[in-house]
């Protein structure tokens, strides 16, 4: 009788608080992946997943295993029971290896555990990592749109001067059409004014050589041969490479043989001819010449 309430608290002290641990830490192993996929970047979830389920496995195992050894040791309760003193030997050896099985399978618990708490600090570092990188890459979008917004600002400016120099360009074609229009209509006072105005507004313009040949020309048309001469000579001596040149020093060599001033417009029929000899304002100087 005294045996069986030695083997009662061999059994069931020690080793009763014992399966309560192992079974607390079995649940929280079985509720682990619940709370990593929650910590975990969601590209490592299904991995770690594998790896915790892979543990769990093993803990199942070893808990399969201790279950077995409680059946036993219920078993060894009952055999005790009704064994004689000549089976005590055996009942004893039997204990001490169930003891140290238990003690391995201990260990094993402990060692899965710090397993899984690596697993899960690993997996925190990961996350920081992670988040880190998120960081990054938000500014980095951040920048981008800020960069867009500077192009379309700068895309909307290009197209702003590009449209007023469009304006500008379509007010000096008509500025300068209107100039022609009062020629005309021998408005050449009015003409020339707005040659002039022309000439000031779009320096740099396609039609400039073409405007001081007109501005002459008005001057020629009011017998101010003088002026038409020097507004003729910015066309010769300003842009040589225009086609109003051969006009120019036609013209310029009519308003010196207005002026009588043969010798003057000998020379520049001469030079004329000399530069242009195939031009029709040759041909005209040629004959020019013959009658001065």
């Amino acid at each position: 009788m005294q045996l069986s309430k030695n083997l009662k608290c061999m059994f069931f002290s020690d080793n009763s608080s014992s399966f309560f641990l192992k079974a607390m830490r079995m649940i929280c192993v079985a509720s682990l992946p619940m709370l990593l996929a929650h910590c975990a970047p969601s590209d490592q979830v299904n991995m770690l997943e594998r790896r915790i389920n892979s543990l769990s496995v093993e803990n199942r195992s070893f808990s399969n295993q201790i279950n077995l050894l409680k059946q036993e040791v219920a078993e060894l309760k009952r055999v005790t029971q009704t064994v004689g003193k000549q089976d005590m030997a055996t009942v004893r050896s039997r204990q001490a290896e169930f003891s140290n099985r238990m003690d391995e399978l201990q260990a094993e618990l402990l060692r899965l555990n710090g397993m899984i708490d690596q697993i899960s600090h690993k997996s925190e570092q990961e996350e920081d990592a992670t988040s880190l990188f998120r960081e990054d890459l938000k500014k980095q979008i951040e920048d981008l749109k800020e960069e867009v917004k500077l192009l379309q600002a700068s895309t909307k400016v290009t197209r702003e001067v590009e449209q007023a120099r469009k304006d500008a360009a379509q007010g000096a074609v008509d500025l300068y059409q209107q100039a022609l229009d009062l020629i005309k209509q021998k408005e050449y006072k009015d003409a020339k004014e707005t040659l002039r105005t022309y000439i000031e507004k779009h320096p740099h313009g396609d039609r400039v050589a073409n405007a001081y040949f007109w501005t002459g020309e008005c001057e020629y048309n009011i017998q101010r041969y003088e002026e038409a001469i020097l507004e003729y000579q910015k066309v010769i001596s300003r842009y040589p490479k225009s086609n109003k040149v051969p006009d120019s020093l036609l013209k310029q060599g009519m308003a010196f043989a207005e002026l009588e001033d043969r010798e003057s417009a000998k020379i520049v029929f001469n030079k004329l001819i000399k530069s242009y000899p195939k031009s029709p304002q040759a041909t005209v100087a040629k004959n020019k010449l013959g009658r001065l």
